[in-house]
């Protein structure tokens, strides 16, 4: 399926458009920008390689700030330009780790790549098939961004195969296929039943790339709490029914935390379960309270209610 240009995408083509547009709009943004380049920029030799990295996530940031964050007219309370800052601050924490000495430089490059692109496209609606459909066209949108701005084809094939895995793999929750195929969390590892061309450290990268997207849950827990609700708000704000807050904040975020989300990666691992194993009894006991309230209850009480929890217990 083709997922083609939108508005967004035709208006910011160039990373001129887009440093013009963030400076302009969103000057905020220079500070994570500086702190994310000088760490790239100690950990890439290749200039050339460099050049498309940042052009490409300077071109993301404005268009997902424009299409779907603040500079948007229908803003989106979790998949925003914020969302980004979390995950590139995720990333340069990982690479902390003694362990992160084995990544190559493809490796941070296509990380940082896949932290600002993943997410551009929210809007599609989803067949039944085991991709989400704004994983295809967040895809295909990298694909045309890449054409624009690596003219050297200085990312390889091989390396837009592996963006490919990261990018579709990061489809999140349960369910299954056309063929029957079922998963849990996320798609990566259903994903390399059907392909053998992959290494043991592209495997690693692309599970890193999805125990980032979700490491939320080892996050402080009113950070949590906050991301949990800014899911919660989108959700509802796209939803044509009224979504139930105590359904969402007690069984689905017991169903979320303890059984979909897992981290794959060596790295993850040891960057995330050990705050997530010290936040998993607070999130159970909060999860069962919620599942006690009565039914009739309006969901400002049950935000209140969780957040009160969240507070008290944290």
């Amino acid at each position: 399926m083709k997922f083609p240009p939108d508005l967004i995408e035709e208006q910011i083509s160039s990373v001129d458009q887009a440093w013009e547009l963030l400076n302009n709009k969103l000057p905020q943004f220079k500070k994570t920008y500086d702190i994310w380049a000088n760490w790239y920029k100690g950990l890439v030799s290749n200039t050339h390689m460099q050049k498309v990295i940042i052009d490409a996530l300077v071109i993301s940031y404005a268009r997902m700030a424009k299409r779907n964050g603040s500079l948007s007219l229908n803003p989106r309370s979790y998949h925003n330009e914020n969302h980004i800052d979390d995950l590139l601050y995720r990333l340069m924490a990982v690479s902390q780790l003694s362990h992160s000495f084995d990544i190559p430089e493809y490796g941070w490059s296509l990380l940082s790549l896949f932290m600002c692109c993943h997410d551009l496209r929210q809007s599609e609606i989803n067949t039944i098939d085991l991709i989400g459909n704004n994983e295809r066209a967040s895809y295909q949108e990298i694909l045309r961004l890449l054409e624009v701005i690596d003219k050297r084809n200085i990312i390889r094939q091989e390396h837009k195969e592996l963006l490919k895995l990261m990018v579709h793999g990061s489809t999140f929750g349960r369910g299954e296929d056309t063929k029957g195929n079922i998963y849990t969390g996320n798609l990566v590892k259903y994903l390399l039943r059907d392909v053998a061309y992959f290494d043991a450290m592209d495997k690693e990268l692309a599970y890193i790339a999805c125990d980032i997207d979700t490491a939320n849950v080892a996050a402080d827990l009113r950070d949590y709490a906050q991301s949990s609700i800014n899911v919660y708000n989108e959700i509802q704000n796209i939803s044509k029914t009224d979504v139930s807050a105590q359904e969402f904040f007690g069984e689905q975020q017991e169903q979320y935390f303890f059984e979909l989300q897992k981290f794959n990666s060596r790295l993850g691992v040891l960057a995330f379960s050990q705050q997530k194993d010290e936040n998993a009894p607070i999130i159970k006991t909060i999860s069962d309270a919620i599942k006690q309230l009565d039914g009739d209850l309006d969901n400002a009480f049950v935000l209140d209610f969780y957040l009160k929890q969240i507070n008290a217990l944290g």
